[in-house]
């Protein structure tokens, strides 16, 4: 049985349009439940001999889908309507590259997958690129989570303007 008519081109591209719009929510919220429950398979490899744990990829999906869920879920931001609206879209955008970059950053600043850092010598994988790391890492999640406040405080004052 099909889930949709076939005769209904319009009604399978809405859900399409719709589950395209959910998607980065549900990713989001299943990576955070992973990585919060910590469970072993966390540090199991993704394919064997490659060194890329699944707390690794599942990581870099939630630091991804952050921004994106923001992006693709609120349509204000999705749609802008206003100059100051397309600045919210560009900013959660480059949040979003931001975030897709993450893993491969932090690969070059750990030298491994696991993100493990020692006191080398060298730059790679040094206490320096450590820091570099977690600053990396906390300004792509705090300014997501501060622009969105930033975004809903305005867009509560735009309304409260419009009441009047």
């Amino acid at each position: 049985m099909v889930p949709f008519k076939l005769n209904s081109h319009l009604t399978f591209v809405k859900m399409l349009r719709i589950w395209i719009r959910i998607l980065p929510l549900l990713l989001l919220i299943g990576s955070s439940i992973l990585l919060l429950e910590g469970l072993p398979i966390l540090t199991e490899p993704v394919i064997e001999g490659y060194g890329l744990p699944f707390g690794t990829l599942i990581t870099w999906v939630g630091i991804t889908m952050f921004p994106l869920s923001i992006l693709m879920g609120i349509r204000l931001i999705r749609k802008p309507t206003s100059q100051v609206y397309r600045f919210y879209k560009r900013v959660f955008f480059v949040l979003t590259l931001l975030g897709v970059a993450w893993g491969g950053i932090s690969f070059l600043l750990a030298g491994n997958w696991t993100y493990t850092f020692s006191n080398d010598e060298g730059f790679r994988g040094s206490e320096r690129a450590f820091n570099i790391f977690l600053i990396y890492t906390a300004v792509v999640i705090s300014m997501t989570l501060l622009i969105f406040v930033i975004f809903g405080i305005h867009h509560l004052i735009i309304n409260q303007k419009r009441k009047r």
